[in-house]
């Protein structure tokens, strides 16, 4: 194993680690403000409005980085049908091919992701007023981090990584 490809797998790691730890945190404080609400609600029939705000961003911060964590750990919804009828080679081509595909899409989401985060700058959360463009940036570092995560798996797959 090369120090530069060991290096990638590294920071791959860390990076992986990092995305755990604000997923964790998001869903968190999700579950605490939701419970919050409930209570609010259902006992003294009132809301803390701010929630609103935290919870829409909590939510879009777990879902993208779900989403690159799922490829980190290759647990994407997969349909194998085709591949369990193909020849070793021809799956592992298909495999190939759907890794390019998927990161293409990544590199799309990250390019569209970029320019939707820099117009939401000009947005904010309607109680907090905070804008939403640090919300959306989880969505082209997400894209970005998925590809790393492809790249990564590739590596480790072929042989090079362990």
């Amino acid at each position: 194993m090369t120090r530069p490809v060991a290096l990638f797998s590294a920071l791959c790691r860390w990076f992986a680690g990092l995305l755990s730890v604000v997923m964790v945190m998001a869903l968190t404080t999700m579950f605490v403000s939701v419970g919050v609400q409930v209570i609010a609600r259902g006992v003294f029939s009132t809301s803390v409005l701010w929630f609103e705000d935290v919870l829409m961003s909590c939510f879009t911060i777990s879902i993208f980085s779900g989403i690159a964590l799922a490829f980190r750990t290759r647990s994407h919804l997969a349909t194998t049908v085709l591949s369990d009828s193909l020849p070793a080679g021809l799956a592992w081509g298909l495999g190939k091919l759907i890794d390019l595909i998927c990161i293409l899409a990544m590199a799309g989401l990250g390019w569209f992701g970029i320019e939707f985060t820099q117009s939401a700058f000009g947005q904010f959360t309607p109680v907090l007023w905070l804008p939403l463009g640090w919300v959306y940036l989880i969505i082209p570092v997400s894209a970005g981090l998925s590809i790393l995560f492809i790249l990564d798996n590739q590596l480790s797959e072929s042989g090079v990584v362990r």
